[in-house]
């Protein structure tokens, strides 16, 4: 016969007794609150049967009483009690309310409440009425009358063997009444105390908000860092080279460094930040971060100062801005258009060029290409990735449109072009 080895973890066994424990306490909660509501209503008809208590008295003070009675199954704050109550005593997962509830949502939770006070009180009259009996029977089946001996009651035919039998039925139908009822409670919390249609779309909206927001995050995080990474890179080589023949050129390239580096760690901080803050909670619209089309010229400077030819004829003076959510998204594009020309045509000259023309914002950075060999490179980048598929994300989400590929220069060469161009509503 197989053994498992030595060094196998024993299998988990369902804690069946703690779980039938914390179901017995939220049962006995439920009867407790039972037992008032019935303690209440024995107290008003005791009132009523007294023929010196003002009946009209008496009966609006039942009503008032019966009304405050009722309203608590319907409080937002008490179905969120009774799912933590669910999640902490019968074990299962019901999603923690949030928001106002709709009106079939509180009379769920009503029904809920109701269901718990009822099983509730089967348990605790089961234990108040049931255990005793039991234990009369025991001390019948002794022969100890702890009634007196004037007491008739349906068992005194039994004989002591019958009398054992019932009492032990009885003490039997308490654990099996409590495992029934925990049973019934379990499958009833899902449906009663659950999310309703309404608000599972809700809910899936906002987590599908939440999760396109935080990619926009790490979108942010790799064109940024990614840039800076190249930028660095760039700066680093220009620095060496520079270090015996010019050290003011290699000074001025580690300067450049500390500066970008700085940068690419401020948004990091910021980007992370949000990425850890509440899931719950919205994060904040990454379209107001620091980066517009007046950004550009410093972003080209970095680039030159590694040594890259780079060129930027930008908008002509007067021309009214872009809305700031389409600059940034022109400066994302831009910066990763870049950092992909110096990493994969390093050496090429490249240009970079914004025109406006009427309900259009169109951005170009093109690199020569050097031979066969910058062909293939150029070539490679159009395969895509997360910088060329994050660029069309952001030109698609503005309504635009982003194309990329070969293209004839005026020398006769080649160059490799990425063009995005942007809807701008004009102004009235």
């Amino acid at each position: 016969m197989p053994t498992a080895p030595p060094d196998a973890a024993p299998a988990a066994r369902p804690r069946w007794g703690a779980r039938t424990v914390r179901a017995s306490v939220l049962l006995l909660l439920g009867g407790i609150v039972a037992a008032a509501y019935v303690l209440l209503a024995q107290a008003f008809v005791s009132m009523l049967s007294r023929p010196e208590n003002p009946v009209v008295a008496v009966a609006v003070l039942a009503a008032v009483t019966a009304v405050l009675g009722a309203v608590p199954p319907f409080l937002a704050s008490v179905r969120t009690l009774e799912v933590m109550a669910v999640r902490t005593f019968l074990d299962v997962d019901v999603p923690v309310p949030s928001g106002t509830p709709t009106p079939a949502t509180r009379w769920r939770a009503a029904c809920w409440y109701g269901l718990h006070l009822v099983l509730g009180a089967a348990v605790v009259g089961g234990l108040l009425i049931l255990v005793p009996i039991a234990l009369e029977l025991g001390f019948s089946a002794l022969g100890v009358d702890l009634l007196g001996d004037d007491t008739t009651l349906p068992w005194d035919s039994l004989p002591p063997a019958g009398l054992v039998a019932v009492a032990a039925a009885m003490v039997l139908a308490v654990p099996l009444v409590t495992v029934a009822s925990a049973a019934v409670l379990r499958q009833a919390a899902p449906a009663l105390l659950g999310p309703d249609q309404a608000e599972r779309i809700a809910e899936l909206e906002a987590g599908g908000r939440r999760l396109a927001e935080r990619g926009r995050l790490a979108q942010e995080l790799h064109d940024s860092v990614g840039h800076a990474l190249t930028v660095t890179t760039l700066q680093a080589a220009a620095a060496a080279r520079s270090l015996d023949r010019d050290p003011e050129a290699a000074r001025r390239a580690l300067t450049a460094i500390e500066e970008t580096g700085r940068s690419a760690l401020a948004d990091l901080d910021h980007v992370l930040g949000l990425l850890r803050a509440d899931p719950r909670t919205p994060a904040p619209d990454t379209r107001r971060t620091p980066g517009t089309l007046d950004d550009v010229p410093a972003l080209v400077a970095q680039v030159r100062a590694g040594g890259t030819d780079v060129t930027f004829d930008g908008l002509p003076p007067g021309r009214s801005a872009p809305p700031r959510a389409v600059s940034h998204e022109a400066y994302r594009v831009v910066q990763e258009a870049l950092t992909n020309a110096v990493r994969h045509a390093p050496g090429a000259a490249v240009a970079v060029r914004a025109t406006s023309d009427g309900g259009a914002l169109v951005v170009e950075v093109a690199n020569t290409l050097d031979g066969v060999a910058g062909e293939d490179r150029s070539r490679s980048r159009s395969a895509g990735g997360r910088g060329v598929t994050g660029m069309a994300a952001r030109v698609e989400a503005l309504g635009g449109r982003l194309g990329m590929g070969p293209e004839p220069d005026d020398a006769g060469g080649g160059r490799w072009v990425v063009r995005a161009t942007f809807r701008v509503p004009e102004a009235p």
